[in-house]
């Protein structure tokens, strides 16, 4: 067996972070996530625009994306909430190209409430973000709900746990979660929910549920067993790919 010395140890641990990093972040990796996703980023702006028409209405994207690109386009008043952008090392948005509002925030503080926000918003997109959370979820959607206005919406949409390709992992032995990455500036999924965890999650948050659905976001695949995997998930809707969750501020 090799005995290497501390830097020869570091040298392999900065290999394999680099080489990851190469892997999920930069424009390649940026261009191929927004080609995968562009009809999910318009399903949620469609819904964005049924539940809230009003041009002049203020929305909050957190997590910049493309998405926050596409709500520019069409809303006056649109910031985001994450990483201070010009650290921000993610895998799917270094390349701005909109000049946006942005609300310095890191998530998985949500515990410490003298560091929230103080702006309020009538509609807030949480989409595909907190399965990249640690922090407990009950505490960062009681900072997104404190950040409502009175009768305003979160749309929450992220992975759903019990997909069929998920139990199927789980039935031959093999593990369905994402395994935690080198690359700790672009976190993998530390946690995917069921829909009865989303529901009583909101519940705490002082959200009411407006609509939930299962959902099969339409997206590129290559492969056929993806595809069946898909095809079957489609006949009961618990067995699909990911959740659409609206929750409404309670009025008090």
């Amino acid at each position: 067996m090799n005995s290497y010395n501390k830097d020869e140890y570091k040298k392999i641990i900065d290999s394999w972070i680099n080489t990851e990093k190469k892997q999920t972040c930069g424009s390649e990796s940026q261009e191929r996530y927004i080609k995968d996703h562009l009809q999910r980023f318009e399903y949620i702006f469609n819904l964005n625009i049924k539940l809230l028409p009003q041009k002049e209405s203020r929305i909050l994207d957190v997590g910049r994306s493309y998405l926050s690109t596409m709500l520019a386009t069409y809303y006056q008043n649109v910031v985001t909430l994450g990483f201070d952008i010009q650290d921000d090392q993610g895998g799917h948005r270094e390349v701005e190209n909109v000049n946006l509002d942005h609300i310095v925030f890191d998530l998985n503080e949500s515990r410490y409430v003298n560091k929230w926000p103080e702006q309020k918003f009538d509609l807030i997109i949480f989409s595909e973000v907190i399965e990249h959370l640690y922090e407990a979820p009950e505490f960062v959607f009681l900072l997104l709900s404190s950040m409502l206005n009175k009768n305003g919406y979160l749309i929450c949409t992220t992975p759903n746990f019990s997909f069929l390709r998920n139990r199927l992992s789980c039935f031959i032995g093999n593990n369905p979660n994402s395994k935690i990455r080198f690359f700790k500036e672009n976190p993998a999924h530390f946690r995917e929910y069921t829909k009865v965890e989303l529901i009583e999650i909101a519940k705490k948050s002082e959200l009411s549920i407006y609509n939930h659905e299962f959902i099969n976001f339409p997206i590129k695949v290559t492969d056929m067993k993806t595809k069946i995997i898909r095809s079957f998930s489609n006949l009961i809707p618990s067995f699909r790919a990911s959740h659409i969750l609206v929750l409404q501020k309670n009025n008090h």
